[in-house]
């Protein structure tokens, strides 16, 4: 029997039994009663330190991947050039990002008003341009 099914036994014993037989069986539920409560309440500790030592063991190898993957990021040159203040990226990054934006064009489709970004290559003035929208091919004409 758990704690509980002993508890209730004993409530059952002081509620229904006459008061002449009541006192050794009662005692004698109180000491089951409590026995099985420190049991359980053994178990409970015992499953606790063992879920303590999981959470240890788990957070230890969480912080040897981030020791790994710290060197994997350093041997290839990985680094982070974010700047802690501003949170914004270096100058050059910011450059290189401008000069990819400038090299899109957007485009209206004249079948059906989609708007669209192509790649604008220089040399290439004269092409040809398919809406991923409708399909329809049109002249992208002239320079952006």
């Amino acid at each position: 029997m758990n704690s509980r099914e002993r508890i209730a036994y004993l409530r059952g014993l002081l509620d229904f039994m006459p008061k002449e037989e009541k006192e050794t069986k009662v005692y004698s539920a109180i000491v089951d009663a409590l026995a099985a409560l420190a049991a359980e309440l053994g178990e409970h500790a015992k499953l606790l330190e063992l879920q303590r030592e999981d959470y240890n063991s788990l957070a230890d190898e969480v912080d040897d991947l981030h020791g790994t993957l710290y060197q994997l990021e350093e041997s290839l040159g990985i680094e982070e050039e974010e700047d802690d203040e501003s949170g914004v990226y270096e100058e050059e990054e910011d450059e290189e990002l401008q000069e990819m934006a400038e090299s899109y064009v957007s485009m209206t489709c004249p079948a059906c008003a989609y708007s669209f970004y192509y790649k604008y290559e220089e040399g290439k003035e004269d092409g040809k341009l398919i809406c991923p929208s409708c399909g329809e091919e049109f002249s992208r004409g002239g320079t952006p």
